[in-house]
């Protein structure tokens, strides 16, 4: 466990809404772009058990809960994790980055949620992409692109033109690498008008390189 605090969602389809954040430790990515190397590097973890993480989750008092990292899906003890925020009642974002297939679903609610991130050139990640993950995502689930350049969009717009997608699908800037207005007129340029153009809430409102918001 890297921290677990409580502040809104930036991103994504709950964007804006009050939220307590899990985060684990560790990732299978090394994305150019990554701003939570923290997360990743240095064995800068605390180890914890389920029900300690539920305790401090229940200390916030807040049911609206994401689970992110670095990559939360390559923990062996994940699904009994995602199992445990259920009973307790919460709703739960899953933020994966695209290369690990979600194995845990549950019918008939929508309690449960992944945003998948997929990996756009900017990032140096695309060729570990797993098109099957994509594929298999649902109508309640999110595909997320963060594009750096005008070449990410058209190589997103190429992704969902050879896939059968299903999820909702955002596309959001790299901070400071492309002015949020060409992703705008790129959805406009191509008739997207199923995609959503969203901004990081959190790093207008504190730094962006601030931590715990």
């Amino acid at each position: 466990m890297v921290e677990i605090f409580n502040s809104i969602e930036g991103e994504g389809k709950r964007a804006g809404l009050p939220c307590t954040f899990i985060r684990l430790y560790g990732c299978n990515l090394h994305c150019s772009y990554c701003d939570s190397r923290y997360a990743c590097d240095d064995n800068n973890y605390t180890d914890m058990s389920i029900s300690e993480i539920l305790s401090k989750v229940t200390e916030f008092g807040c049911p609206n809960v994401t689970v992110t990292g670095g990559e939360p899906l390559i923990h062996e003890d994940i699904t009994a994790l995602l199992q445990a925020l259920l009973m307790a009642g919460c709703w739960i974002n899953v933020e994966t980055n695209g290369s690990v297939e979600p194995t845990f679903y549950v019918k008939n609610t929508e309690d449960i949620f992944y945003t998948m991130d997929y990996k756009t050139g900017a990032s140096g990640m695309t060729h570990l992409m797993n098109e099957k993950a994509i594929a298999n995502l649902r109508r309640l689930d999110v595909l997320k692109f963060v594009v750096g350049s005008e070449a990410d969009l058209e190589q997103a717009k190429e992704l969902v033109d050879s896939i059968m997608i299903r999820a909702q699908i955002y596309i959001s800037p790299v901070f400071g690498m492309i002015e949020p207005v060409k992703l705008v007129e790129f959805v406009k340029k191509n008739d997207l008008w199923d995609w959503k153009v969203q901004l990081q809430l959190h790093k207008f409102i504190w730094n962006p390189a601030e931590r715990g918001v």
